[in-house]
């Protein structure tokens, strides 16, 4: 009889310590896509700009660095033009949409183009200053 339990607990302890180890994996790295997007215009001009909250930054390059900021909020400037707000924070219940906003230098000027609500700006920019924007819902025109 203590044979047999010596054996129960032998093989007990043999198949516990032989069992395949399982470790716990580790969860996948979320893939961060880029938030900030940077242009150069040339002449020493460079802009900067947030793909989820629209905020438009030119600069131009000086011998230390960047001066004469400029900041450009795309949708105050659609505010301005009689646009009304769009609310999509709301469906993706307030979640950074990064690439929300694209960027593109189209024939000289600065193009943002809004790929959830089809706004979009134009602007004519001269030494990191940009005016004449104009707004366009594309969807409507």
């Amino acid at each position: 009889m203590k044979k047999y339990l010596a054996l129960i607990i032998f093989l007990s302890v043999f198949s516990v310590l032989a069992a395949p180890k399982t470790t716990k994996e580790n969860k996948p790295v979320i893939q961060y896509d880029a938030r900030y997007i940077t242009i150069n215009l040339g002449n020493g001009i460079v802009v900067f700009f947030d793909t989820v909250d629209g905020i438009l930054n030119t600069a131009m390059v000086s011998k230390t660095g960047f001066n004469t900021w400029r900041v450009y909020d795309i949708n105050k400037i659609a505010k301005k033009s009689g646009k009304t707000d769009v609310e999509i924070n709301k469906i993706f219940k307030n979640k950074n949409i990064h690439g929300r906003y694209k960027i593109n230098l189209i024939n000289g000027k600065l193009t943002v183009t809004d790929s959830l609500s089809g706004r979009i700006w134009t602007c004519r920019h001269s030494n990191g200053v940009c005016d004449i924007w104009k707004v366009y819902d594309f969807k409507k025109e």
